[in-house]
């Protein structure tokens, strides 16, 4: 009996050398791991190593869980307080997931700062696909220059785009896109406004292995925000308060969506959440900051068109969460910022997760019940003070993001 379980454990020993040792077969195998795991395993031996960091590797390990529909949505970056942009928070949504990365990249750069008059800022403006695009921002007595940074937490690359302009007037925005399926895998936009607020934008491309920025098309100004796009069906959205605008990644032209009716009532900024969520996009609007009812609307695929797919009534939340009332000059208002709208496989699990003062809460879109999911350090200052532009997801990914020499087919 002793001997025969030598025999076997001998045979699971050389079968496991066999797999080990053979290249091949190690690759396909490696291929079904997650990220987390293989950034892990790279330090096994040579082999592993190599293979892991290839960039074809990489690659074919980002398209497969691609065209699997097997990216792990791992958790949400978030600010705080968007009076604090040095300050960002982290929520793990995954079941085998306990904590983020920490965003601790800004020492990689080792920037130099030039002058002792200078001020920087650092922040997460969009996130695709397991990237981070981030702006750096340095100014001094002798002029500004805003760089794009785009950086993977996974296994923390960096690249910092190159400078896309002469001169930097203060109307410079980025944006990225990632899409591991098709080559070229991911592109960095910049849109420019080539004069006032109201002239005309540019828009202009870079591609990972090349050394500058390429001139795409140059289109009317619409009234909105060009620094926090949302990839969606193949195009880059970007919402206004009366429009929206998208870059299609192929065709690389700018065309327009229209919106749905604005909700009545006295409130300059209506647009609360725009974002996507497991390949679908949602807007929600208010009719003003002490609103308790709102809806969850959906942009079909086929016909461009929004239609409702939930209505939120914050009642039952506010009750439980009194603190959320705030009085202001204005009447009552409510201290509350939507991070992410979040469908689940079951519709009965799907959550609208918020951020009130002190926490973080998952409110059920079906069961109108809510969960707080986490305590916030310190104090929320102002939650009002919140946009749709405050959370990005994260998802592991190995996704290269340095300069590349050739792209692997």
């Amino acid at each position: 009996m002793e001997e025969s379980h030598v025999h076997k454990k001998l045979a699971l020993t050389a079968a496991v050398d066999v797999i080990a040792g053979n290249a091949n077969l190690l690759y396909e195998i490696l291929l079904c791991l997650p990220a987390r795991s293989l950034i892990r395993f790279s330090i096994v031996c040579k082999l592993w190593f190599s293979i892991i960091t290839s960039m074809q590797f990489r690659l074919s390990h980002c398209r497969t869980l691609a065209f699997s529909n097997a990216l792990p949505l791992s958790g949400i970056y978030f600010y705080n307080c968007l009076t604090n942009l040095q300050k960002i928070e982290s929520l793990a949504l995954a079941d085998n997931v306990t904590s983020l990365p920490p965003l601790q990249f800004l020492d990689q750069f080792n920037l130099s700062i030039g002058s002792a008059d200078e001020v920087t800022e650092f922040k997460v403006t969009q996130s695709c696909n397991g990237l981070l695009m981030c702006i750096f921002t340095a100014r001094s007595h002798v002029g500004t220059i805003k760089r794009g940074i785009v950086y993977n937490p996974a296994n923390k690359e960096v690249l910092l785009l190159p400078t896309p302009y002469k001169k930097y007037d203060g109307c410079i925005c980025y944006n990225l896109i990632s899409d591991p399926s098709e080559p070229p895998y991911y592109k960095a936009l910049c849109v420019t406004r080539l004069g006032g607020w109201y002239s005309n934008i540019d828009v202009s491309v870079y591609v990972p292995g090349s050394n500058s920025w390429r001139s795409s098309c140059r289109v009317a100004a619409h009234d909105m925000c060009y620094d926090s796009g949302v990839f969606w069906n193949g195009a880059i959205h970007w919402i206004g308060e009366f429009s929206s605008v998208y870059f299609d990644v192929n065709s690389e032209k700018v065309a327009t969506i229209s919106m749905p009716p604005r909700p009545q009532g006295y409130c300059s900024e209506k647009i609360r959440y725009f974002g996507e969520w497991g390949g679908h996009l949602y807007l929600i609007q208010v009719q003003s900051l002490y609103a308790k009812k709102f809806n969850v609307l959906e942009l079909d695929k086929d016909t461009w068109k929004w239609s409702v797919k939930y209505r939120v009534h914050l009642a039952r939340l506010i009750s439980a969460f009194p603190e959320m009332v705030q009085q202001t000059s204005s009447g009552i208002q409510y201290a509350i910022s939507i991070l992410s709208v979040i469908r689940r496989e079951k519709e009965e699990d799907s959550v609208l997760l918020l951020t009130i003062p002190g926490k973080v809460v998952a409110y059920n879109l079906v069961r109108k019940t809510a969960k707080v999911v986490r305590e916030l350090p310190g104090e929320v200052a102002n939650t009002l003070h919140f946009n749709h532009v405050s959370a990005y997801q994260y998802t592991e990914s190995l996704f290269p993001v340095q300069k590349w020499n050739i792209i692997p087919k």
